[in-house]
């Protein structure tokens, strides 16, 4: 199908992208006991993906993409100063947060094992972590621990650190059922992909790129330890994100995507769109019911034993990616969709909050709640309080939720590949 006659389907989409999704609870508010009695909250576990970063090399879309990239002030996967800053507005709103809740002071520093944080290995989600201890505690000694740099950490990278392996075949046949979105894409996101195509410049080469008309492909890799994705969304994920990182970076409107889509709230709307790619890509890798027990084989007892193990800190921060997050919630079986993004895409900067709550009688309660800055939020650098947090909204759980037995939230962290 030739670019020009993508245009309808791309208006309908823009309409359907600007479309407020169905209200979740706000999370900010906190949950009562059915008989409306407060609760106390407990614990609270954080799962979050590392600040803006610069582009990774495999995002760059060679080929398509017409025109040099912008310059980042670092290098490539690297955490931008202005990621740290808005990391650490983010651990400064939840630190409010937990201390209008009673788990944290609300001045000074938080006593001696009262907050553990961890991250992966990589630059970027160690300067992520220590950005958001400075908003947690600022001026304080907490901790920020992690392997050190380039050490693969099975946590974050089970598969490069041989926690966990894949029979790509079995992965394949395995996945296939839950497959739908992604082999579809090239009906039901034809206005992002055409927009995508769009931002890269080569709807107007000479002949123009046809994304839409690719095969998608969900193969074994050749060496039959992973999976690859070929097609549409493969395509476009990677510079749809970089996109994305523009925008969130503060670079003027004829940087992102050199100006193609405009400014303004156009802008804001292409971006929310072209988001559902980059976001689609975790249904293969990482969300779908082969590999999110896979991915998360050693993330998910962590945090469920920081949830709920004996001597744990009341508040513990793990600082890792996208696909991490994406696992989880394919483990929890919650989907969710931030203001701004496309649905299940995991924002920069945020991600999920397990709170452990419990009522008069003694019961604990889990309640499972995603936070993220909006994109506005990130590239205005915006302060973050009580009165103007950031996004967020409850994940009731399939079968249970807004407030769930501990034991069910357990169970459902309970891995095995």
């Amino acid at each position: 199908m030739p670019v020009t006659r993508l245009l309808p389907l791309l208006l309908a989409g823009l309409m359907l992208a600007t479309a407020p999704a169905q209200a979740a609870p706000d999370a900010t508010v906190a949950p009562r006991a059915a008989n409306g009695q407060p609760l106390t909250l407990e614990r609270v576990v954080m799962l979050v993906r590392h600040g803006v970063r610069a582009p990774l090399d495999t995002e760059a879309a060679p080929g398509l993409a017409q025109g040099s990239w912008p310059t980042w002030p670092v290098v490539p996967s690297h955490l931008t100063p202005h990621g740290a800053a808005a990391a650490t507005l983010m651990g400064a709103y939840q630190r409010q947060w937990l201390a209008a809740n009673g788990l944290l002071p609300t001045q000074g520093c938080p006593a001696a094992n009262q907050v553990a944080i961890w991250t992966n290995s990589a630059e970027r989600t160690i300067r992520t972590g220590e950005a958001m201890a400075q908003g947690l505690a600022p001026d304080c000694p907490l901790p920020v621990g992690h392997k050190p740099p380039g050490t693969l950490d099975p946590l974050f990278d089970p598969f490069e650190a041989g926690a966990a392996t894949v029979d790509a075949a079995a992965a394949v046949k395995a996945m296939e059922p839950e497959m739908g979105d992604v082999r579809n894409a090239s009906t039901y996101l034809v206005p992002a992909i055409a927009l995508t195509i769009r931002g890269l410049g080569c709807d107007k080469t000479l002949p123009a790129c046809d994304l839409v008309q690719e095969r998608t492909v969900i193969s074994p890799s050749a060496d039959n330890r992973g999976v690859d994705l070929r097609g549409p969304v493969a395509l476009t994920a990677g510079a749809a994100q970089i996109f994305i990182l523009e925008y969130l970076e503060g670079m003027a409107p004829d940087q992102v995507a050199w100006g193609r889509f405009g400014a303004g709230p156009g802008l804001s709307d292409a971006l929310a769109q072209i988001s559902r790619l980059h976001g689609l890509q975790f249904d293969v890798f990482a969300r779908n019911a082969y590999m999110a027990p896979r991915k998360a084989v050693a993330l998910a007892p962590r945090l469920a034993e920081a949830l709920t193990g004996a001597g744990q800190p009341p508040v513990t921060l793990l600082v890792g990616h996208d696909d991490n997050i994406a696992a989880i919630a394919g483990l929890l079986g919650v989907h969710f969709q931030v203001q701004g993004y496309g649905e299940d895409d995991p924002p920069v900067g945020g991600g999920l909050r397990l709170e452990l709550w419990r009522d008069a009688a003694g019961q604990a309660l889990v309640r499972v709640a995603y936070v993220a800055q909006t994109p506005d939020q990130v590239r205005n650098l915006a302060p973050l309080s009580l009165t103007s947090p950031p996004w967020s909204a409850v994940l009731p759980l399939p079968g249970c939720g807004a407030l769930c037995p501990v034991k069910t939230v357990a169970d459902k962290l309970s891995v095995a590949p």
